[in-house]
C-alpha cells in the first residue's frame, strides 16, 4: 500500500477518535466547555462583544437574537455574572457552549418555563464571538443602522398608507412624521399644548379591518371584540407629549382642538414598530387606524 495513503488513513483514525470536550461546571445548573479557540483579540476596557447566538432545546432553536446592528453586549457590565465570567476570556472568533437547567434559563432570559417543558432537559447556548469593540462603536453602529431600516421601513408604510386611501376614496394631510390624517369633525377653542393632559376617545383597527381596542363599550359589543377585562371602557387620559403613549398620538392629537374628531394612519414607526408582541393582533410593522375624538384638555 502506497505510504501516502496508510499515513492519511492513520490520521483520520487518530482525528476520528479525538476525545469530546467536557463540560466545565460554573456553578449549580450551569456548565460550559470551549468549542473553537482562535488566538483573536481579547476583550479590553469599556469593550463589548458582537455575537452570534442561539439557544437550543431539544434540537429546536428557542431564542436567535438578530438585532438591527447586530447583538452585542459588555460581558462586565451587561450581563449576569454567571455569564460574564464565562464570556470575558474569550476572544475574537473563540466559541462556547453553555449548559443550562431550564431552572437558570428563565431566570437569566426570562423565559417562561411552561408545562408543556420537561425540567429534566437542559438548554444549550451556542455563541460565537464575532468582533470585539469599544461599546460605543457598536451603539454608533447600531443606532446607524436603526435609522436606516426605520427609513425604509416608512417609504413601505407611506405606501401601504397612501394605497389604501386611494382605494378608498379618502383624502388625508401628512406630517413630516409620516403620520396621515383626516379631519372629521372641527371642534371649539385651542389646540392641546405638550404637558397638558388630554383626555381621548378611540377606536383602533388593523387595516385590514380588524379590530384591536377602544374606549366605547358599544363598539366592542356591536363588533364582538368586548372584553369584561378591559373595563371600564371610558376616555384615554394622558400628559401630551410625554411619550406616555405611541408616538403616533403624540404627534396626531396636537392637530385637534377640543371636540375635534379625526382619522390617525399610524405608519408602524410611530406605534409599535418591528417587534412582534405575544397575544396581540398586531403584527410586526403593523400600521394602526385611529378613529380619535379629544374629549378633554387640562393643565
Amino acid at each position: 500500500m502506497n505510504k501516502y495513503i496508510v499515513v492519511m488513513i492513520a490520521l483520520i483514525g487518530f482525528s476520528g477518535c479525538k476525545p469530546e470536550v467536557k463540560f466545565i461546571e460554573s456553578e449549580p445548573g450551569v456548565q460550559y466547555r470551549l468549542v473553537d479557540e482562535r488566538d483573536g483579540k481579547k476583550l479590553g476596557p469599556n469593550q463589548a462583544m458582537l455575537l452570534d447566538l442561539n439557544s437550543v432545546y431539544k434540537d429546536s432553536v428557542v431564542i436567535n437574537p438578530k438585532p438591527v446592528g447586530g447583538f452585542f453586549i459588555n460581558p462586565v457590565t451587561g450581563v449576569p455574572p454567571m455569564l460574564g465570567k464565562i464570556l470575558q476570556p474569550l476572544g475574537e472568533g473563540d466559541s462556547v457552549q453553555i449548559k443550562f437547567d431550564l431552572a437558570q434559563y428563565s431566570m437569566l432570559t426570562g423565559m417562561p418555563i411552561t408545562p408543556d417543558l420537561d425540567t429534566a432537559e437542559s438548554v444549550f447556548m451556542n455563541i460565537r464571538v464575532l468582533e470585539i469593540n469599544d461599546e460605543q462603536a457598536f451603539v454608533e453602529r447600531a443606532q446607524t443602522e436603526i435609522e436606516r431600516e426605520s427609513a425604509k421601513q416608512l417609504e413601505k408604510d407611506k405606501a401601504i398608507i397612501e394605497e389604501y386611501l386611494a382605494e378608498n376614496n379618502l383624502t388625508a394631510e401628512s406630517t413630516e412624521e409620516g403620520l396621515y390624517y383626516i379631519i372629521k369633525k372641527e371642534g371649539n377653542g385651542p389646540k392641546p399644548q405638550a404637558g397638558q393632559t388630554v383626555s381621548i376617545d378611540y377606536v383602533v383597527q388593523l387595516l385590514d379591518g380588524t379590530y384591536i381596542d377602544t374606549s366605547h363599550k358599544s363598539v366592542a359589543e356591536e363588533h364582538d371584540f368586548y372584553n369584561p377585562q378591559r373595563e371600564p371602557y371610558e376616555p384615554y387620559t394622558f400628559p401630551l407629549g410625554q411619550k406616555a403613549v405611541i408616538a403616533g398620538w403624540d404627534v396626531g392629537i396636537p392637530y385637534l382642538n377640543k371636540g375635534a374628531s379625526a382619522i390617525f394612519f399610524v405608519p408602524s414607526g410611530l406605534a409599535y414598530g418591528p417587534e412582534s408582541r405575544p397575544g396581540s393582533p398586531i403584527p410586526p410593522n403593523g400600521i394602526l387606524m385611529f378613529e380619535v375624538e379629544l374629549v378633554d384638555i387640562k393643565n
